[in-house]
């Protein structure tokens, strides 16, 4: 079986490597990744604001199972079977009998006018352009991050603790730290307050200019830099190739991550639209794309060795535990989540926090190169029985 995996982050590297190593040389696996280098998401915000972030080797982190090639697939044709590369080298052909999507996302375009403005942290070349330009804003400078939600919290956490010389602002459509519990929800409020961060609630932009934002209740705000951290849309290539998508450009599969239109198509990671224990999408998380991944290579596994699947084991299943977010360098919040990733019970600050943040941070790579030594080694926590999703297609 010919398997090509359309991007190397932290699903489409797992998924690869798992694959490769479980199927006792019969799945062919290449992978496709427009750079030669890892990009670790989780630090993006970490690179904007000029902290070092390790990039290592593709290549080398894929291991010798895998056949990498460095490109932009720029054609796919799921039919047919074939996907068209640009690359350093030219334009090649690859042909392939399944596909994973695991192309990620990036932040969606911004609603309002003004959108050529701002910056964002969505993906490495952005993180470049926002790195240069917040080290060049001059002192007593105003800028502005738009989105309250876990990236918008920790790319101003940065911000504010990497320039205390800048006046930074959080604005949010709705409460500042809304999704966290109220205690929680307390501390992030107070440690952005430590942070001279002024934050803005139940705020919505209606413009961006280069020098200020123009906001619902007539009011201006100065913003000589300001960074967009809203929604999350995928990159347009399972559009363009004819696969159905949802409104974020994600591919609507069914509960074992097969695309709707096409079955030899699988999605992982941010570039699936799967459906969860309650019926809605999986968040769009780390948490979901390393096991949406390693599910994948499972399944696909089965079909190439002609094995049943267990029971019960060909529908995704994934139990979200806890989300922890840093709030600069030295503060973050470890929030308890319920199966269905929504903040409930208690919730972890200080020391302890920090370093979960920590090992999350500096984790994901490990945990590839653990897939790649020992494939099938790591596992993910599962829901209760009675809430997995049905291996069938989405209502409508």
């Amino acid at each position: 079986m010919r398997v090509l995996v359309v991007g190397a982050g932290y699903a489409g590297a797992t998924a690869a490597v798992r694959l490769a190593g479980r199927s006792r040389g019969r799945v062919e696996v290449t992978v496709v990744n427009p750079r030669p280098t890892f990009v670790n998401r989780l630090r993006l915000h970490h690179l904007a604001v000029g902290r070092r972030v390790p990039a290592p080797d593709l290549a080398e982190l894929l291991g010798r199972g895998v056949t990498f090639v460095e490109g932009y697939v720029t054609d796919l044709d799921p039919d047919a079977g074939r996907a068209r590369i640009s690359g350093p080298d030219g334009m090649r052909e690859v042909s392939f009998d399944r596909v994973v999507l695991a192309t990620g996302s990036t932040t969606e375009p911004v609603p309002v006018p003004g959108g050529d403005h701002v910056h964002a942290v969505g993906d490495l070349e952005s993180a470049h352009r926002l790195r240069a330009a917040f080290a060049a804003l001059p002192e007593g400078a105003d800028a502005a991050v738009v989105g309250g939600g876990l990236t918008g919290l920790e790319t101003v956490g940065e911000l504010a603790e990497t320039r205390p010389d800048v006046r930074v602002r959080l604005v949010t459509a709705g409460e500042v730290a809304a999704w966290f519990t109220p205690r929680a929800a307390d501390y992030v409020r107070r440690t952005l307050a430590g942070l001279n961060v002024e934050t803005l609630g139940d705020t919505h932009v209606l413009a961006v200019e280069p020098d200020r934002l123009l906001l619902a209740d007539g009011a201006e705000l100065p913003s000589a830099l300001t960074v967009w951290c809203g929604g999350f849309a995928a990159p347009p290539l399972a559009r363009e190739s004819g696969i159905a998508v949802d409104a974020q450009g994600a591919v609507i599969t069914d509960a074992t991550l097969r695309s709707l239109s096409h079955p030899t198509v699988l999605a992982v990671g941010d570039s699936g639209h799967t459906p969860g224990p309650g019926g809605d999408r999986y968040s769009m998380s780390c948490q979901f794309a390393f096991p949406s991944a390693m599910h994948a290579a499972n399944l696909l596994r089965a079909e190439a060795l002609d094995l049943e699947p267990r029971p019960g084991r060909s529908a995704f299943n994934l139990s979200f535990t806890a989300r922890c977010v840093s709030l600069g360098g030295h503060n973050a919040v470890l929030q308890k989540t319920d199966h269905d990733d929504v903040a409930t019970g208690r919730a972890w600050t200080g020391r302890t926090a920090r370093l979960v943040k920590a090992i999350q941070v500096r984790g994901v790579v490990t945990n590839i190169a653990v897939e790649r030594r020992i494939p099938g080694v790591i596992g993910w926590p599962h829901a209760d029985p009675a809430t997995r999703p049905a291996a069938q297609p989405l209502p409508g």
